[in-house]
């Protein structure tokens, strides 16, 4: 039930521009005079001697200007590559820093992730620092219940320990409007805030001693009603509001990723009388491909851990098959918990740029489905 209630979601959004083997090839062949002459030093590499060609292509000989030319339209095309890393050193080594069209290093003129000019110097790329995401979501969980007290007036005290439960379940759906920031960039921090509703299904049957058991216990009893199966289906639905903060831990090698999802979260359900909070883990793992001029794209797949109790209350109308005249309605209280911690994950990212991305999520097994999706903007 607490699934709904908070969404551990996370943005992958490295972006990176690939350079064409042509581009990085051109000081051979009718360029390497020009090389020479115009771009000693400038170091080989992430088609540095290239932009440095490019910025002189008013002083080239017209062999090394042509091939200048059709390296700049070969880029321009920004092929699809599945095999380029995102984020990616390209044909760069550990240190040798990314470079502009001009020939000098980048420049990270923003104020997060802390360490950011560093990883720039590095060689890799990294995303714009902050985003926000407008999150929905919908689940379905199977329960486990348990402590069921009955009574009546609203007062649910007395313990039922007999009793048969019939495949309770509760679905729900949630909107979320989610706030990140890179802090380094290793680790991205979040906060999330939203609302949820949902109805939860909970199949009731006990004998009519365990429902009443004064109007049993006296001497003339009535057999009938003490040995009767008396049922009902609770159905409370619910509605509330929640946030949460959390953070991502993300490590990559070479064009995989892994990432580390943790969430706190805190809602407020007009059902229940105090606050509930849980706890979220959802580790992934994935592989990033680009697409060019349309964005990158990160496929992954992983688990989510999710184990929270809630105390739900209402009452209750049991059918009397005996005398259908007089059903009787109780007050019951209940803990409803999920009733598998763990459930696989696979989904998708798509950046379509350094702004824009999308995510879908699709939760599978055990006892809990689940479908998260996002819309991202970053800046």
């Amino acid at each position: 039930m607490k699934k709904s209630i908070f969404a551990a979601l996370f943005v992958l959004c490295a972006t990176a521009a690939s350079d064409s083997s042509f581009a990085r090839e051109i000081t051979l062949g009718a360029c390497a005079e020009d090389a020479t002459s115009f771009c000693a030093d400038v170091e080989p590499g992430s088609s540095r001697r290239y932009y440095c060609l490019l910025a002189h292509s008013d002083v080239l000989t017209a062999a090394c200007r042509t091939e200048v030319h059709l390296a700049s339209e070969q880029l321009a095309e920004e092929t699809i590559d599945l095999f380029v890393v995102v984020p990616h050193l390209e044909d760069r080594e550990i240190g040798d820093a990314n470079v502009d069209e001009q020939g000098n290093n980048l420049v990270w003129n923003h104020p997060l992730p802390f360490f950011g000019q560093e990883v720039i110097d590095l060689g890799f790329e990294l995303p714009l620092p902050f985003g926000v995401s407008v999150i929905p979501a919908s689940f379905e969980q199977d329960l486990t219940l348990s402590d069921l007290r009955i009574g009546s007036g609203g007062v649910a005290t007395r313990p039922i320990e007999s009793l048969t439960f019939d495949n309770p379940s509760v679905k729900n759906t949630a909107l979320q409007l989610k706030f990140d920031a890179w802090l380094f960039p290793f680790m991205n921090v979040f906060a999330t805030v939203g609302q949820v509703d949902g109805r939860a299904t909970v199949p009731l049957s006990l004998l009519g001693q365990d429902l009443l058991p004064d109007r049993c216990d006296r001497p003339i009893a009535t057999p009938a009603f003490c040995d009767q199966v008396f049922s009902a289906t609770a159905k409370p639905d619910y509605d509330g509001t929640n946030w949460s903060i959390g953070t991502t831990l993300a490590m990559g090698w070479d064009r995989f990723f892994f990432v580390l999802p943790m969430v706190y979260a805190v809602s407020d359900i007009d059902i229940l009388n105090t606050d509930v909070d849980a706890i979220n883990i959802s580790p992934r793992f994935g592989i990033n491909a680009d697409l060019g001029r349309y964005g990158d794209i990160a496929i992954f797949a992983g688990a989510t851990y999710l184990k929270a109790e809630v105390e739900v209350a209402g009452d209750v109308v049991f059918d009397n098959p005996g005398d259908p005249g007089k059903d009787l309605t109780l007050s019951y209280r209940l803990v409803e918990e999920n009733k598998d911690p763990w459930n696989a994950a696979i989904g998708t990212n798509w950046q379509l740029n350094q702004r824009w991305g999308l995510l879908l999520e699709v939760g599978l097994g055990g006892t809990r489905d689940d479908v998260i999706a996002g819309l991202t903007y970053r800046f």
